[in-house]
C-alpha cells in the first residue's frame, strides 16, 4: 500500500504565449476558482510566486483578503515561497539569493508563512549551487521536474551542493499538470509510475491556470474512498516529513532545452547588465552610508531589485515567449538600470563630496572601485575641454596624475561622439585604484602645434602584413589575410593552436527552446566559417578590411571586418600593453534565419572544460553538447592553469576537439514549441524572428590560475566606474571606513544594508574549490572566517560587531 500526496496546484506562466495582462487575468481567475471550491471540498490548493499575489492584491483585493483566511485554515498553502520561478541556470548567486528571501520576506509579511520546500516546477534544468543557496535561506527540500538527460540515482534522492550542503529532493517525472476532468486517471497514472512507497502527485490544470475543477475534485473524493492506497491531500512539506531519501546526487541537473542558454541574446546581456549594475551601486551606496555622507535608499533599490527578479523568469530569461514578451522583458530591465542610474549618480556625488575643490586647470576623474581589494587596471572616462578649441595650427593634448602628482600612462581615444571638432574627449589610462571606494585623477590639458582642422583620417589605410604586438612577455598576432588571432603567448609560452576568435555560422532551426533529440547532442550542423571582407559593404561600406584604429601607451586596437552569408560582423581586438589579458569586443548584424552564431577558440594544451554557475563552478560536456555556464568558460590543465574566455551575460557553449566554442546568439522563432512531429512555424507567412537585429558582445580571453577565476571574472563583469567630476566639499571631514578581504579568491558578491534595519551586510563567496580562510575587515573590526569549498557566508555589521550570520539576511 502506497501513501500518495497530492500536491493541488495550478502552474501558471505570467507571461509566455501572451503578455503579462492576460497572465495577471489568468491568476485572478484560477485563484478565485480554487477558493470558491474550498468552500466545497476538502482539498488543499498550493500555490507559490509573489509576482501572481502581488496580481491578486492588485486587481482583486477582496479575494487577497479571502485567501489569507484560507492560508490561516489550511485549506491554502502558500508554496515554495519564492519570488517566482526563475531560471535556475543563468541568474547569478546573489540573484537567486534574493528570489529566495524577497519571496520569504513577502510571504512571511502578508501570511505569516515561511515555506521550507522550494519549487521550480517549470525551470529549464537546476544548477547545483542551488543547493547551498536553499539551505542558508533556511529550505531543506526541493522538488522539480526537469531533470535534464544526465541519469539521477533515484527519484528521491539527498542532492549534494558543491560545499557539503544538502537538501531532499524530489523529481517529479510525471510533470505539474493533469487533463481538465481527468484528474483522477492522471494521479493514478501517475501514482503507479513511481516505485517508491511514499510519493506525491502534482495534479491540477496548468500552463495558463486552471487548478483543479469541481468534476476532478468529485472525482478524487470516489478515488481516496475505493482505492485500497492511502490518498491524501498535502503539501510538499507534509511529504518531505515523511520520506528519508538515501541516494545521492552531486551534479547539476542538466541539459534540459539547451537553446534557452543562448536564444534571445539581447535579455540575457541586459540581464546581466542589470545584475552588474545592482551589485556595484549597492556596495556604492553602502560605502557613502556608512561614511555619513547619504542615506542608503532602501526603497529605490528595492524597486530595481524587483526588476530583476521579475526579468528572471524561465520562459522570459530564456527567449521562450512571444516578441511581446520579450519587449516587456527589455522593458523591465531598462527600468531597473535607469532607476539605478539615478542612484548611483546620487551616491556618486555624495562620495564625491568628501574631495576637495578642482585646482586651476585640473579636470578631476573620480573612479569607484567596487572590490575589497587594490585594483590595478585601464580606466576609461570622458570629458569636455573648457571650450570649443577651432584653431587650426593648434591641437589639445592630455596628462594624467595620480594623487601623488605622478604622471601615469595614458593614451587619447575615439570619443563615442562624432564631431569633428577639439572638444569632446576620452581618455583611457592605467589606474591603482584604493578598495571599495573613490580614487581621484587629474588630467591636464596642453596646447601643441598641430594641424587641427581635420581630427578624423580621411582614408582608413588596411594592415598589409600581419599585425604583431610584443610587449612586457605578451605577444601576439593578428593574421592580416583572416583577421583572425593565430598567436597568443606569454613569457614564450602558446596559449592557441591555430586561428582564433573564428566566428561560425551552423544550420539550426526554429525552435528557441531546442527539443529535439539531436539538439541535446549538439546544437548547430554545417558550419561555415566568416570570411575577412576585401571590400567591405553593408553597415561597413568603404572601411579598410582589417587595421590599427588605436595605438598608444595603453593598448593597441585592431578592428576587422568579416561575412558569412547575409550577416556581417565587426571583430575588434584591445591588446593591453601592461597588462595580460586582451578584450575582444563583436557587432554582428545578422541576416540569416533558423542559424547559430558561435565563436572557435582553439585551444594548444589539452585538459577539462569548466564553467562558472551559481555560487560555485564545474566541469562540463566535452564532446560537443551544448552547455550552460556564466560569466567565464575555461580549459583547465593538469597544473590549474586556466585558458579562459570572460564574457557579460553569454551562456551557452561548446567544448571538442580542444576547441572551446562560444554560443552568442540563435535566429529562431518566437515561441516555436515543438508539438509531436507537426511543423513548426507556418510556411504561408512571415513569422518573427529572433535577434535579427545589431547584437553586441564583449569578452575578456586570459590565462590564470583556477583559484583566480571568479576574482577576474568580477573585475570584467563590474569595472571600475569613473566620472569627471568638479566636486563640491560638504564642509566637514569624512571618515574613511575602510574594507578588506585578505584573501584574493574570496569575493565580496553583496555590500548593502539590511531591510527594515540598520546593519549592513556582506555576502562573501569562497570562489574555489577548496577550503580557504580569511581575514574580513569593516573599519576597524576584523573577523576570521573559514570557508569549505565554494561556501558562501553572510557577515552583518551594526558599526560595532561584525558578525557572521547562520543564515543568508536581505
Amino acid at each position: 500500500m502506497k501513501e500518495i500526496h497530492l500536491i493541488c496546484n495550478a502552474h501558471i506562466d505570467p507571461i509566455w504565449q501572451w503578455e503579462w495582462e492576460e497572465g495577471a487575468a489568468a491568476a485572478v481567475s484560477t485563484f478565485r476558482s480554487a477558493a470558491d471550491l474550498a468552500d466545497e471540498f476538502d482539498y488543499i490548493f498550493c500555490h507559490n510566486e509573489v509576482t501572481l499575489y502581488k496580481y491578486i492584491n492588485e486587481f482583486a483585493p477582496t479575494l487577497f483578503e479571502r485567501i489569507k483566511e484560507l492560508v490561516r485554515r489550511g485549506k491554502w498553502h502558500i508554496m515554495g515561497g519564492w519570488y517566482l520561478q526563475p531560471d535556475c541556470n543563468m541568474p547569478c548567486g546573489e540573484s537567486l539569493v534574493r528570489q529566495i528571501l524577497a519571496g520569504q520576506k513577502y510571504f512571511y509579511e502578508n501570511f505569516g508563512v515561511k515555506p521550507t520546500t522550494a519549487v521550480n516546477f517549470d525551470s529549464f534544468g537546476h544548477s547545483r549551487g542551488l543547493v547551498q543557496i536553499m539551505k542558508k535561506c533556511g529550505q531543506d527540500s526541493y522538488i522539480f521536474c526537469r531533470s535534464g538527460n544526465d541519469p539521477l540515482p533515484a527519484k528521491q534522492f539527498i542532492w549534494k551542493g558543491f560545499d557539503g550542503s544538502t537538501i531532499k529532493a524530489q523529481h517529479a517525472q510525471t510533470y505539474y499538470s493533469s487533463p481538465l476532468g481527468e484528474a483522477a486517471k492522471a494521479i493514478r497514472d501517475k501514482a503507479n509510475a513511481q516505485q517508491e512507497d511514499t510519493v506525491c502527485v502534482l495534479w491540477g490544470v496548468g500552463n495558463h491556470g486552471g487548478g483543479p475543477s469541481r468534476k476532478d475534485l468529485a472525482d478524487i473524493k470516489k478515488l481516496i474512498a475505493e482505492s485500497e492506497d492511502r490518498i491524501i491531500h498535502s503539501t510538499p512539506e507534509a511529504f518531505f516529513a515523511k520520506i528519508e531519501p538515501t541516494a545521492v546526487h552531486e551534479k547539476s541537473l542538466r541539459t534540459v532545452m539547451p537553446g534557452c542558454y543562448t536564444s534571445s541574446s539581447r535579455i540575457k546581456r541586459r540581464h546581466a547588465e542589470l545584475e552588474n549594475t545592482l551589485w556595484m551601486t549597492e556596495k556604492m551606496c553602502a560605502s557613502a552610508a556608512m561614511r555619513g555622507v547619504a542615506e542608503y535608499p532602501e526603497k529605490e533599490i528595492n524597486e530595481a531589485v524587483e526588476d530583476l527578479l521579475n526579468s528572471e523568469f524561465h520562459d522570459v530569461i530564456c527567449g521562450c515567449t512571444i516578441r511581446a514578451g520579450e519587449e516587456n522583458g527589455l522593458r523591465i530591465l531598462d527600468h531597473g538600470l535607469q532607476n539605478l542610474n539615478k542612484i548611483r549618480a546620487k551616491a556618486f556625488f555624495a562620495l564625491s563630496s568628501a574631495e576637495p575643490s578642482a585646482r586651476e586647470g585640473e579636470f578631476p576623474i573620480l573612479v569607484f572601485n567596487p572590490h575589497p581589494y587594490e585594483l590595478e587596471t585601464e580606466v576609461s572616462c570622458e570629458f569636455m575641454l573648457a571650450d570649443q578649441n577651432r584653431k587650426e595650427d593648434v591641437r589639445s593634448s592630455v596628462r594624467v596624475t595620480d594623487s601623488e602628482e605622478k604622471e601615469i600612462p595614458v593614451q587619447l581615444i575615439k570619443e563615442e561622439s562624432n564631431l569633428n571638432l577639439d572638444w569632446r574627449k576620452r581618455v583611457v589610462f592605467n589606474a591603482k585604484l584604493k578598495p571599495l571606494g573613490i580614487t581621484r585623477f587629474s588630467v591636464w590639458i596642453d596646447y601643441i602645434s598641430q594641424n587641427n582642422t581635420n581630427g578624423f583620417v580621411a582614408k582608413a589605410e588596411p594592415a598589409s602584413e600581419d599585425i604583431v604586438f610584443d610587449c612586457n612577455g605578451k605577444h601576439v598576432e593578428i593574421d592580416a589575410k583572416s583577421g583572425l588571432m593565430k598567436s597568443f603567448r606569454l613569457n614564450d609560452r602558446e596559449y592557441i593552436k591555430g586561428e582564433a576568435f573564428r566566428p561560425i555560422l551552423c544550420r539550426d532551426n526554429e525552435d528557441p527552446w531546442a527539443m529535439g533529440e539531436a539538439q541535446l547532442e549538439k546544437i548547430g550542423t554545417h558550419p561555415i566559417s566568416f570570411k575577412l571582407m576585401k571590400n567591405p559593404d553593408g553597415p561597413f561600406e568603404g572601411l579598410a578590411p582589417i587595421r590599427i584604429i588605436e595605438d598608444g601607451s595603453v593598448y593597441l586596437g585592431v578592428e576587422c571586418f568579416m561575412k558569412c552569408r547575409n550577416t556581417r560582423l565587426r571583430l575588434e581586438y584591445d591588446i593591453y600593453k601592461n597588462s595580460p589579458y586582451i578584450d575582444v569586443k563583436i557587432d554582428v548584424f545578422p541576416g540569416d534565419i533558423n542559424r547559430i552564431l558561435k565563436l572557435e577558440i582553439p585551444c594548444a594544451d589539452s585538459g577539462k572544460f569548466i564553467g562558472q554557475t551559481a555560487y560555485g563552478a564545474e566541469e562540463l560536456y566535452s564532446d560537443g553538447r551544448e552547455c550552460v555556464a556564466q560569466r567565464y568558460i575555461a580549459l583547465k590543465n593538469g597544473e590549474g592553469e586556466c585558458v579562459a574566455l570572460f564574457n557579460c551575460g553569454v551562456y551557452g557553449s561548446s567544448f571538442s576537439g580542444g576547441v572551446m566554442r562560444q554560443s552568442l546568439l540563435r535566429t529562431a522563432s518566437y515561441c516555436a514549441h515543438p508539438i509531436d512531429d507537426r511543423t513548426l512555424v507556418p510556411t504561408d507567412r512571415y513569422v518573427k524572428k529572433i535577434d535579427l537585429c545589431e547584437q553586441n558582445f564583449e569578452f575578456r580571453f586570459a590565462v590564470c590560475r583556477e583559484e583566480m577565476l571568479e576574482k577576474a571574472a568580477a573585475e570584467f563583469n563590474q569595472p571600475a566606474y569613473a566620472l569627471n567630476v568638479f566636486p563640491v566639499p560638504c564642509g566637514k571631514a569624512v571618515p574613511e571606513v575602510p574594507i578588506g578581504i585578505s584573501d584574493p579568491s574570496v569575493i565580496l558578491s553583496t555590500a548593502k544594508k539590511e531591510d527594515g534595519g540598520e546593519r549592513f551586510i556582506f555576502r562573501l563567496f569562497n570562489g574555489t574549490g577548496s577550503q580557504r580562510s580569511c581575514d574580513f575587515s569593516v573599519s576597524v573590526k576584523n573577523l576570521k572566517l573559514n570557508f569549505s569549498a565554494y561556501e558562501m557566508k553572510t557577515v552583518s555589521f551594526d558599526g560595532k560587531n561584525l558578525v557572521e550570520e547562520n543564515t543568508a539576511i536581505i
